[in-house]
Protein backbone atom coordinates (compact mmCIF):
# COMPACT_ATOMS: atom_id res chain seq x y z
CA UNK A 1 0.00 0.00 0.00
CA UNK A 2 2.78 2.23 0.88
CA UNK A 3 4.85 1.49 -2.21
CA UNK A 4 1.59 1.77 -4.45
CA UNK A 5 1.11 5.42 -3.02
CA UNK A 6 4.76 6.60 -3.57
CA UNK A 7 4.55 5.46 -6.85
CA UNK A 8 1.07 7.94 -6.97
CA UNK A 9 2.66 10.78 -5.29
CA UNK A 10 5.72 10.83 -7.75
CA UNK A 11 3.46 10.42 -10.80
CA UNK A 12 1.48 13.34 -9.33
CA UNK A 13 4.33 15.32 -9.13
CA UNK A 14 5.87 14.82 -12.50
CA UNK A 15 2.36 15.69 -13.90
CA UNK A 16 2.46 18.80 -11.84
CA UNK A 17 5.76 19.62 -13.37
CA UNK A 18 5.27 19.15 -16.70
CA UNK A 19 2.19 21.01 -16.83
CA UNK A 20 4.24 23.88 -14.89
CA UNK A 21 7.27 23.62 -17.69
CA UNK A 22 3.87 23.80 -20.29
CA UNK A 23 2.24 26.68 -18.90
CA UNK A 24 5.55 28.57 -17.71
CA UNK A 25 5.27 32.61 -17.02
CA UNK A 26 6.27 33.04 -20.72
CA UNK A 27 3.82 30.98 -22.33
CA UNK A 28 2.46 33.30 -24.93
CA UNK A 29 3.96 36.29 -23.33
CA UNK A 30 4.22 39.01 -25.80
CA UNK A 31 7.48 40.07 -23.98
CA UNK A 32 8.99 37.15 -24.32
CA UNK A 33 11.34 36.08 -27.03
CA UNK A 34 11.51 32.68 -26.22
CA UNK A 35 9.76 29.91 -28.35
CA UNK A 36 6.54 29.68 -26.34
CA UNK A 37 6.62 33.40 -26.30
CA UNK A 38 4.39 35.87 -28.58
CA UNK A 39 6.75 38.62 -29.01
CA UNK A 40 7.07 39.09 -32.54
CA UNK A 41 3.55 39.28 -33.25
CA UNK A 42 3.10 41.84 -31.22
CA UNK A 43 6.08 43.98 -32.30
CA UNK A 44 4.38 43.23 -36.03
CA UNK A 45 0.98 45.00 -35.12
CA UNK A 46 3.07 47.49 -33.70
CA UNK A 47 4.91 47.84 -36.99
CA UNK A 48 1.03 48.33 -38.50
CA UNK A 49 0.63 51.31 -35.95
CA UNK A 50 -1.61 49.00 -33.59
CA UNK A 51 -1.46 49.96 -29.37
CA UNK A 52 -0.75 46.37 -27.86
CA UNK A 53 -0.99 46.09 -24.28
CA UNK A 54 -1.12 43.33 -21.87
CA UNK A 55 -3.40 42.80 -18.81
CA UNK A 56 -4.66 40.35 -16.37
CA UNK A 57 -8.53 42.22 -15.91
CA UNK A 58 -10.38 42.84 -18.69
CA UNK A 59 -11.02 46.99 -19.68
CA UNK A 60 -13.77 48.75 -19.23
CA UNK A 61 -16.48 49.48 -22.16
CA UNK A 62 -15.11 51.52 -25.04
CA UNK A 63 -17.18 55.09 -25.19
CA UNK A 64 -19.29 55.98 -27.51
CA UNK A 65 -16.66 58.34 -29.47
CA UNK A 66 -13.79 55.72 -28.54
CA UNK A 67 -12.20 53.27 -30.82
CA UNK A 68 -13.13 49.73 -31.07
CA UNK A 69 -10.23 47.25 -30.07
CA UNK A 70 -9.69 43.65 -30.22
CA UNK A 71 -9.20 41.80 -27.01
CA UNK A 72 -7.33 38.72 -26.85
CA UNK A 73 -8.13 36.58 -23.58
CA UNK A 74 -5.80 33.65 -22.70
CA UNK A 75 -7.26 31.00 -20.55
CA UNK A 76 -10.98 31.82 -20.45
CA UNK A 77 -12.22 29.52 -18.41
CA UNK A 78 -10.56 31.85 -15.77
CA UNK A 79 -13.25 34.22 -15.91
CA UNK A 80 -16.99 33.71 -14.18
CA UNK A 81 -20.12 34.24 -15.99
CA UNK A 82 -20.47 37.79 -15.58
CA UNK A 83 -17.17 38.57 -16.97
CA UNK A 84 -18.25 36.37 -20.09
CA UNK A 85 -21.40 38.23 -20.08
CA UNK A 86 -19.25 41.28 -20.44
CA UNK A 87 -17.20 40.28 -23.15
CA UNK A 88 -20.11 38.98 -25.46
CA UNK A 89 -21.45 42.53 -25.07
CA UNK A 90 -18.31 44.45 -26.18
CA UNK A 91 -19.04 42.17 -29.47
CA UNK A 92 -22.02 44.12 -29.74
CA UNK A 93 -20.81 47.11 -29.57
CA UNK A 94 -17.65 46.62 -31.82
CA UNK A 95 -15.03 45.58 -30.40
CA UNK A 96 -13.64 42.27 -31.83
CA UNK A 97 -13.28 39.16 -29.04
CA UNK A 98 -11.00 36.59 -29.55
CA UNK A 99 -11.23 33.45 -27.27
CA UNK A 100 -8.23 30.91 -27.47
CA UNK A 101 -9.06 27.46 -26.17
CA UNK A 102 -12.26 27.87 -24.77
CA UNK A 103 -14.17 24.89 -23.15
CA UNK A 104 -17.27 23.65 -22.74
CA UNK A 105 -17.82 25.52 -19.81
CA UNK A 106 -16.67 29.13 -21.54
CA UNK A 107 -19.31 27.96 -24.32
CA UNK A 108 -22.01 26.99 -22.34
CA UNK A 109 -22.02 30.37 -20.14
CA UNK A 110 -21.86 32.37 -23.74
CA UNK A 111 -24.69 30.45 -24.84
CA UNK A 112 -23.68 31.25 -28.61
CA UNK A 113 -24.72 28.10 -30.61
CA UNK A 114 -21.27 26.44 -30.80
CA UNK A 115 -19.63 23.48 -28.73
CA UNK A 116 -17.06 20.99 -28.58
CA UNK A 117 -16.44 18.75 -31.31
CA UNK A 118 -15.88 14.82 -30.66
CA UNK A 119 -14.80 13.96 -33.94
CA UNK A 120 -10.98 12.47 -34.57
CA UNK A 121 -8.58 15.13 -36.27
CA UNK A 122 -8.00 15.02 -39.64
CA UNK A 123 -5.57 14.94 -41.60
CA UNK A 124 -6.57 18.12 -43.84
CA UNK A 125 -6.92 20.15 -40.69
CA UNK A 126 -4.82 22.61 -42.09
CA UNK A 127 -6.93 23.99 -45.37
CA UNK A 128 -9.42 26.46 -44.46
CA UNK A 129 -12.15 24.57 -46.23
CA UNK A 130 -14.81 28.40 -45.64
CA UNK A 131 -15.54 31.64 -46.87
CA UNK A 132 -13.92 33.94 -44.36
CA UNK A 133 -11.73 36.53 -46.52
CA UNK A 134 -8.80 36.17 -43.56
CA UNK A 135 -8.96 32.17 -43.59
CA UNK A 136 -8.53 32.48 -47.53
CA UNK A 137 -6.34 35.09 -47.87
CA UNK A 138 -3.61 32.80 -45.02
CA UNK A 139 -4.44 29.60 -46.44
CA UNK A 140 -2.67 26.28 -44.98
CA UNK A 141 -1.21 26.84 -41.08
CA UNK A 142 -0.41 24.87 -39.08
CA UNK A 143 -4.12 25.24 -36.92
CA UNK A 144 -4.37 21.22 -36.83
CA UNK A 145 -4.26 20.66 -33.20
CA UNK A 146 -5.91 22.18 -30.10
CA UNK A 147 -10.01 21.98 -29.74
CA UNK A 148 -12.34 21.51 -32.41
CA UNK A 149 -15.86 23.60 -32.63
CA UNK A 150 -18.92 22.49 -34.04
CA UNK A 151 -22.68 23.77 -34.07
CA UNK A 152 -24.79 22.85 -31.26
CA UNK A 153 -28.03 20.65 -31.93
CA UNK A 154 -30.15 23.60 -30.83
CA UNK A 155 -29.05 26.82 -32.20
CA UNK A 156 -30.37 29.42 -29.61
CA UNK A 157 -28.48 32.67 -31.25
CA UNK A 158 -30.63 33.19 -34.66
CA UNK A 159 -29.30 37.18 -34.54
CA UNK A 160 -25.12 35.81 -35.11
CA UNK A 161 -24.39 33.86 -37.98
CA UNK A 162 -21.62 31.50 -37.69
CA UNK A 163 -18.41 30.41 -39.66
CA UNK A 164 -16.58 27.28 -39.34
CA UNK A 165 -12.31 26.65 -40.63
CA UNK A 166 -9.97 24.86 -40.54
CA UNK A 167 -10.44 21.13 -40.22
CA UNK A 168 -13.47 18.95 -41.42
CA UNK A 169 -16.33 21.53 -40.70
CA UNK A 170 -19.22 21.36 -39.86
CA UNK A 171 -18.64 19.16 -38.03
CA UNK A 172 -15.08 19.80 -36.38
CA UNK A 173 -13.43 22.56 -37.00
CA UNK A 174 -10.56 25.03 -35.40
CA UNK A 175 -11.49 28.03 -35.72
CA UNK A 176 -15.56 29.28 -35.15
CA UNK A 177 -16.05 33.20 -36.21
CA UNK A 178 -19.39 34.36 -34.78
CA UNK A 179 -20.93 37.81 -36.46
CA UNK A 180 -23.82 39.46 -34.92
CA UNK A 181 -26.15 40.60 -37.84
CA UNK A 182 -26.28 44.28 -38.72
CA UNK A 183 -29.80 44.67 -38.24
CA UNK A 184 -29.27 43.99 -34.77
CA UNK A 185 -26.36 45.90 -33.67
CA UNK A 186 -27.48 48.71 -31.50
CA UNK A 187 -27.59 52.32 -33.35
CA UNK A 188 -27.04 50.39 -36.43
CA UNK A 189 -22.85 50.71 -36.03
CA UNK A 190 -20.49 48.23 -36.99
CA UNK A 191 -20.28 44.88 -35.46
CA UNK A 192 -17.41 42.62 -33.76
CA UNK A 193 -16.64 39.57 -33.77
CA UNK A 194 -16.26 36.82 -31.47
CA UNK A 195 -13.37 34.40 -32.35
CA UNK A 196 -12.79 31.01 -31.21
CA UNK A 197 -9.48 29.43 -31.61
CA UNK A 198 -8.85 26.14 -30.91
CA UNK A 199 -4.93 26.44 -30.52
CA UNK A 200 -2.44 29.21 -29.83
CA UNK A 201 0.26 27.21 -31.39
CA UNK A 202 0.18 30.01 -34.85
CA UNK A 203 0.53 32.84 -32.40
CA UNK A 204 3.71 32.03 -30.95
CA UNK A 205 7.37 33.16 -31.44
CA UNK A 206 7.97 29.28 -33.34
CA UNK A 207 4.96 29.00 -35.66
CA UNK A 208 4.13 32.54 -36.53
CA UNK A 209 6.88 32.05 -39.67
CA UNK A 210 5.25 29.21 -40.91
CA UNK A 211 2.72 28.61 -44.25
CA UNK A 212 -0.05 31.34 -43.69
CA UNK A 213 0.12 31.36 -39.79
CA UNK A 214 1.51 34.91 -39.84
CA UNK A 215 -1.78 36.23 -42.65
CA UNK A 216 -4.07 34.54 -40.28
CA UNK A 217 -3.06 35.75 -37.38
CA UNK A 218 -2.75 39.33 -38.18
CA UNK A 219 -6.10 38.76 -39.81
CA UNK A 220 -8.34 37.99 -37.19
CA UNK A 221 -6.14 40.40 -34.51
CA UNK A 222 -5.52 43.93 -37.04
CA UNK A 223 -9.06 45.14 -37.54
CA UNK A 224 -8.86 47.34 -34.71
CA UNK A 225 -6.36 50.48 -34.11
CA UNK A 226 -5.86 49.15 -30.44
CA UNK A 227 -5.21 45.31 -28.69
CA UNK A 228 -5.49 44.38 -25.25
CA UNK A 229 -3.60 40.88 -24.63
CA UNK A 230 -5.50 39.77 -21.12
CA UNK A 231 -3.70 36.97 -19.63
CA UNK A 232 -6.66 36.36 -16.11
CA UNK A 233 -5.00 35.42 -12.80
CA UNK A 234 -4.38 32.27 -12.38
CA UNK A 235 -5.77 31.84 -8.61
CA UNK A 236 -9.36 32.66 -9.78
CA UNK A 237 -11.43 30.54 -8.44
CA UNK A 238 -15.01 31.63 -9.60
CA UNK A 239 -14.03 30.59 -13.06
CA UNK A 240 -16.31 28.40 -15.09
CA UNK A 241 -13.59 26.35 -15.96
CA UNK A 242 -11.98 26.08 -12.78
CA UNK A 243 -10.91 22.29 -12.16
CA UNK A 244 -9.66 20.62 -8.65
CA UNK A 245 -6.52 18.55 -8.62
CA UNK A 246 -8.20 15.66 -9.63
CA UNK A 247 -9.81 17.45 -12.58
CA UNK A 248 -6.24 17.71 -13.44
CA UNK A 249 -5.29 14.37 -13.52
CA UNK A 250 -5.38 12.49 -16.88
CA UNK A 251 -7.92 10.11 -17.06
CA UNK A 252 -5.48 7.34 -16.99
CA UNK A 253 -4.66 8.46 -13.31
CA UNK A 254 -7.87 8.11 -11.94
CA UNK A 255 -8.56 4.64 -14.02
CA UNK A 256 -5.44 3.19 -12.05
CA UNK A 257 -6.35 4.86 -9.20
CA UNK A 258 -9.83 2.95 -9.41
CA UNK A 259 -7.88 -0.03 -9.78
CA UNK A 260 -6.00 0.23 -6.58
CA UNK A 261 -9.24 0.87 -4.90
CA UNK A 262 -10.75 -2.17 -6.17
CA UNK A 263 -7.49 -4.09 -5.31
CA UNK A 264 -7.72 -2.95 -1.51
CA UNK A 265 -11.25 -4.02 -1.63
CA UNK A 266 -10.58 -7.67 -2.42
CA UNK A 267 -7.76 -7.47 -0.94
CA UNK A 268 -9.62 -6.83 2.49
CA UNK A 269 -12.62 -9.10 2.07
CA UNK A 270 -9.77 -11.98 1.65
CA UNK A 271 -7.94 -11.53 4.25
CA UNK A 272 -11.32 -10.25 6.55
CA UNK A 273 -13.26 -13.84 5.25
CA UNK A 274 -14.95 -15.79 8.09
CA UNK A 275 -16.22 -19.27 8.25
CA UNK A 276 -19.18 -17.48 10.69
CA UNK A 277 -19.90 -14.61 13.47
CA UNK A 278 -16.88 -14.35 16.15
CA UNK A 279 -16.78 -16.58 19.28
CA UNK A 280 -15.83 -15.33 22.56
CA UNK A 281 -13.81 -18.62 23.82
CA UNK A 282 -11.94 -17.95 27.33
CA UNK A 283 -7.98 -19.83 26.90
CA UNK A 284 -6.66 -20.73 30.21
CA UNK A 285 -3.09 -19.85 30.47
CA UNK A 286 -0.76 -22.85 31.78
CA UNK A 287 2.28 -21.73 32.91
CA UNK A 288 4.81 -24.59 34.39
CA UNK A 289 6.28 -24.12 37.54
CA UNK A 290 9.96 -24.70 36.28
CA UNK A 291 9.07 -21.84 33.44
CA UNK A 292 8.02 -19.52 36.11
CA UNK A 293 10.95 -19.79 38.49
CA UNK A 294 13.35 -19.22 35.95
CA UNK A 295 11.48 -15.80 34.70
CA UNK A 296 11.62 -14.88 38.53
CA UNK A 297 15.27 -15.76 37.79
CA UNK A 298 16.64 -13.79 34.90
CA UNK A 299 14.58 -10.94 36.36
CA UNK A 300 16.58 -10.88 39.62
CA UNK A 301 19.87 -11.11 37.16
CA UNK A 302 18.76 -8.75 35.00
CA UNK A 303 17.97 -6.45 38.05
CA UNK A 304 21.27 -7.46 39.33
CA UNK A 305 19.17 -7.77 42.61
CA UNK A 306 21.13 -10.84 44.07
CA UNK A 307 20.23 -9.33 47.78
CA UNK A 308 16.33 -9.93 46.33
CA UNK A 309 17.07 -13.33 45.29
CA UNK A 310 18.88 -14.45 48.63
CA UNK A 311 15.88 -13.17 50.44
CA UNK A 312 13.36 -15.14 47.84
CA UNK A 313 15.76 -18.14 48.50
CA UNK A 314 15.90 -17.63 52.18
CA UNK A 315 12.04 -17.22 52.57
CA UNK A 316 11.15 -20.50 50.85
CA UNK A 317 13.60 -22.25 52.67
CA UNK A 318 11.73 -21.29 55.50
CA UNK A 319 8.54 -22.45 54.80
CA UNK A 320 9.67 -25.64 53.67
CA UNK A 321 11.48 -26.35 56.91
CA UNK A 322 8.26 -24.82 58.88
CA UNK A 323 5.76 -26.86 57.04
CA UNK A 324 8.29 -30.45 57.59
CA UNK A 325 8.82 -29.18 61.52
CA UNK A 326 5.54 -28.81 61.93
CA UNK A 327 5.64 -25.23 62.52
CA UNK A 328 3.21 -23.13 61.80
CA UNK A 329 4.07 -21.24 58.45
CA UNK A 330 2.87 -17.49 58.95
CA UNK A 331 2.85 -17.46 63.21
CA UNK A 332 6.13 -15.53 63.49
CA UNK A 333 6.56 -11.99 63.28
CA UNK A 334 6.56 -9.71 59.74
CA UNK A 335 9.74 -11.12 57.74
CA UNK A 336 11.33 -10.54 54.49
CA UNK A 337 8.65 -10.31 51.63
CA UNK A 338 9.11 -13.75 49.74
CA UNK A 339 7.06 -16.85 48.90
CA UNK A 340 5.52 -16.89 52.31
CA UNK A 341 3.95 -13.67 52.15
CA UNK A 342 4.53 -10.50 54.76
CA UNK A 343 5.03 -13.27 57.33
CA UNK A 344 6.90 -16.43 57.82
CA UNK A 345 7.24 -18.99 60.67
CA UNK A 346 8.79 -17.67 64.36
CA UNK A 347 12.48 -17.47 63.75
CA UNK A 348 13.24 -18.58 66.97
CA UNK A 349 11.30 -22.21 67.29
CA UNK A 350 12.20 -22.52 63.44
CA UNK A 351 16.08 -22.46 64.17
CA UNK A 352 15.59 -24.63 67.44
CA UNK A 353 13.48 -27.33 65.50
CA UNK A 354 16.11 -27.13 62.47
CA UNK A 355 19.27 -27.43 65.01
CA UNK A 356 17.82 -30.32 67.10
CA UNK A 357 16.70 -32.49 63.51
CA UNK A 358 19.84 -31.33 62.10
CA UNK A 359 22.28 -31.13 64.53
CA UNK A 360 23.95 -28.28 63.67
CA UNK A 361 24.68 -24.63 65.69
CA UNK A 362 21.78 -22.75 65.96
CA UNK A 363 23.77 -19.72 65.01
CA UNK A 364 24.99 -21.38 62.01
CA UNK A 365 21.42 -22.38 61.11
CA UNK A 366 20.34 -19.02 62.04
CA UNK A 367 22.99 -17.13 59.97
CA UNK A 368 21.85 -19.41 57.05
CA UNK A 369 18.10 -18.61 57.21
CA UNK A 370 17.89 -15.23 57.87
CA UNK A 371 21.07 -13.53 56.99
CA UNK A 372 23.11 -10.98 58.83
CA UNK A 373 21.16 -11.36 62.16
CA UNK A 374 17.96 -12.38 63.50
CA UNK A 375 14.41 -10.72 63.01
CA UNK A 376 13.06 -8.72 65.62
CA UNK A 377 11.49 -10.94 68.34
CA UNK A 378 7.50 -10.21 68.27
CA UNK A 379 7.91 -10.83 72.66
CA UNK A 380 10.42 -10.01 75.23
CA UNK A 381 13.81 -11.99 75.52
CA UNK A 382 13.35 -14.81 78.02
CA UNK A 383 13.66 -14.23 81.65
CA UNK A 384 16.69 -16.23 83.47
CA UNK A 385 13.67 -19.35 83.24
CA UNK A 386 13.60 -18.71 80.03
CA UNK A 387 17.37 -19.41 79.45
CA UNK A 388 17.71 -22.14 81.48
CA UNK A 389 15.17 -23.83 79.41
CA UNK A 390 17.03 -22.94 76.43
CA UNK A 391 20.17 -24.67 77.71
CA UNK A 392 18.34 -27.98 78.88
CA UNK A 393 16.78 -27.83 75.41
CA UNK A 394 19.93 -27.30 73.39
CA UNK A 395 22.84 -29.53 75.46
CA UNK A 396 22.84 -32.00 72.96
CA UNK A 397 23.37 -30.12 70.22
CA UNK A 398 26.99 -29.74 69.04
CA UNK A 399 28.94 -26.48 70.03
CA UNK A 400 28.52 -23.48 67.17
CA UNK A 401 31.96 -23.17 65.08
CA UNK A 402 34.60 -21.25 65.30
CA UNK A 403 34.15 -18.01 62.61
CA UNK A 404 37.06 -17.20 60.64
CA UNK A 405 38.67 -13.71 62.02
CA UNK A 406 36.71 -10.66 60.78
CA UNK A 407 33.56 -12.79 59.89
CA UNK A 408 30.23 -12.31 61.40
CA UNK A 409 27.38 -14.20 62.24
CA UNK A 410 25.57 -13.56 59.67
CA UNK A 411 28.38 -14.58 57.03
CA UNK A 412 27.17 -17.46 54.19
CA UNK A 413 26.75 -20.68 56.17
CA UNK A 414 28.14 -22.36 53.06
CA UNK A 415 31.03 -24.91 51.88
CA UNK A 416 34.35 -24.42 53.69
CA UNK A 417 36.14 -22.68 50.90
CA UNK A 418 33.04 -19.82 50.81
CA UNK A 419 32.83 -19.02 54.58
CA UNK A 420 33.08 -15.64 55.40
CA UNK A 421 31.44 -13.98 52.17
CA UNK A 422 28.77 -12.37 52.13
CA UNK A 423 25.60 -13.89 50.73
CA UNK A 424 24.16 -11.80 48.05
CA UNK A 425 27.37 -9.78 46.57
CA UNK A 426 28.27 -12.15 44.24
CA UNK A 427 27.15 -14.43 41.85
CA UNK A 428 29.57 -16.86 43.46
CA UNK A 429 28.06 -16.42 46.87
CA UNK A 430 24.45 -16.64 45.48
CA UNK A 431 25.12 -20.13 44.03
CA UNK A 432 26.39 -21.53 47.38
CA UNK A 433 23.80 -20.06 49.56
CA UNK A 434 21.58 -21.94 47.18
CA UNK A 435 24.03 -24.86 47.76
CA UNK A 436 23.90 -24.71 51.38
CA UNK A 437 19.89 -24.19 51.62
CA UNK A 438 19.13 -27.38 49.38
CA UNK A 439 21.83 -29.21 51.81
CA UNK A 440 20.11 -28.17 54.99
CA UNK A 441 16.56 -28.89 53.27
CA UNK A 442 17.45 -32.13 52.79
CA UNK A 443 18.94 -33.00 56.19
CA UNK A 444 15.67 -32.24 57.31
CA UNK A 445 13.77 -33.99 54.89
CA UNK A 446 16.07 -37.22 55.53
CA UNK A 447 15.81 -37.12 59.38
Amino acid sequence: MVAVLGVLVVLLLVILGVASRSTGSDALDIRAARPDGARALAEILRARGIAVSAAQTLPAHAGAGEPRRTLVVLEPGRLNHDELTDLLSQVWQGSDVVLVAAGDAVLDALDVGVRLSDDPPSAQDGVPRCALPEATTAGSTTLRGGRAYTRAETDRRADMSLLLCYGNPPAAARLAVLTPDVAAVPGGGQSGRLVLLGSAGLLTNQELDQDGNAALALGLLARHSGLSWITPVADASDGVGSRSLVDLLPAGVRVACLQVIVLLVLLALWRGRRLGPPVAEPLPVVVRAAETVEGRGRLYAVARARDRAADALRAGARVRLAERSGLPVRSGPAGPAGPAGPAGPDPISLVASVAERTGRSPSEIGSLLYGSGMPPRSHPGPGPVGHIVDQVQTRDLPPSPKWPSGASPGALAGPPGRRGAKPGRADADLLALALALDDLDRQVGGR
